[in-house]
């Protein structure tokens, strides 16, 4: 029997929700890359907007448990991409202030920090200089400002180069590795070969590429990987990630701090060293490991994010929850990071 046109609707919209993006996303090489940087307006792209911002900005956290080691989790920063408060970067940074006890630790966890970049439609030049297939740019802020800069000394001359039959060219020189990559962006020489009147309909959607390759729903994974690693209580991840849904992280970051001040004794040196594999499997936390003071001072915080009268540390919780009810309660937490 087939299904149901409810249903037939609801599996297409996730798939297209799940489903990757179809654009590629491409970075410049050692050496010369050449490329045409396209500019879609609201009329003919409209995620542009009415801002007429034609880029997007991308922030990603690696989360790893050793240097150079295999992400366990790579999400995208909702405070880089939506200007929204993300819960994966205040763990992080409650990680560093509070949790990291040596500079290994804390070297760890730096690394964990969001890394910004931009994202472009451009079309890659370097070995076809008629070339006209349509990708995604993705180059670090200093390349992306030597772009904007380009862009504004033409214009000072009444020149736009994104205009699709007069426009130019650029290169960007990579040289370099590591911390010390140098980039230059220059117009290229000569006459660029004109883009198809088409292109700018043909752009792809830089915001759904970001939704889809980088918040696919994986922030509690990194949540729970970062908290393993880290030795931050469960109670205090709850806290982090209801704050973030209430838009009031920082109240409830220091209210999961309070509950789980005891563990910042704790070292991390044994999950720091496991290897990927185990501490997937470690971040299982139970729930009844967690003190009935943690839980209650967790779930208070996200029921009322406003800051409260001071309540002593040693009183004595007023009920215990059912282990029925902390399962409905972590449930409901743990879908507001979606």
């Amino acid at each position: 029997m087939a299904l149901s046109p409810a249903l037939r609707k609801s599996v297409s919209e996730a798939k297209n929700k799940y489903g990757r993006s179809d654009g590629k996303r491409i970075r410049p090489k050692e050496g010369r890359n050449v490329y045409r940087i396209l500019a879609p307006t609201k009329a003919t792209a409209p995620w542009v907007g009415e801002s007429g911002k034609f880029w997007a900005d991308l922030g990603t956290h690696w989360i790893k448990a050793e240097k150079n080691g295999k992400p366990l989790a790579v999400v995208g920063s909702r405070d880089v991409c939506y200007q929204e408060p993300c819960p994966v970067g205040t763990a992080i940074d409650l990680a560093i202030s509070k949790y990291a006890h040596d500079e290994q630790t804390k070297g760890i966890f730096e690394e964990w920090k969001v890394s910004k970049n931009i994202l472009f439609n451009a079309i890659d030049r370097s070995s076809d200089a008629e070339a006209q297939e349509i990708e995604i740019l993705e180059v670090r802020p200093t390349v992306a400002q030597q772009i904007f800069d380009l862009m504004e000394q033409y214009d000072d001359e009444g020149m736009d180069i994104t205009d699709l039959s007069a426009g130019v060219d650029i290169v960007v020189n990579r040289s370099g590795k590591g911390l010390n990559t140098e980039y230059t962006v220059n117009a290229k020489p000569g006459v660029s070969k004109p883009v198809a009147k088409d292109a700018l309909s043909k752009c792809h959607d830089l915001h759904e590429h970001i939704a889809k390759e980088f918040f696919r729903g994986d922030e509690t994974k990194a949540l729970n990987a970062i908290g393993q690693i880290a030795g931050i209580p469960q109670a205090q991840l709850v806290a982090i990630a209801g704050g973030a849904a209430s838009g009031n992280t920082a109240a409830l970051m220091a209210a999961g701090s309070t509950a789980g001040a005891e563990a910042a004794a704790r070292t991390p040196a044994a999950a720091l060293t496991s290897s990927a594999a185990a501490v997937e499997g470690a971040v299982q936390t139970a729930v009844d490991e967690i003190s009935d003071a943690e839980l209650d001072a967790a779930v208070a915080a996200v029921e009322d994010p406003a800051p409260a009268a001071a309540t002593p540390a040693a009183a004595p919780a007023q009920a215990e929850l059912s282990s029925a009810e902390v399962d409905d309660v972590l449930a409901e937490l743990d879908g507001l990071i979606v």
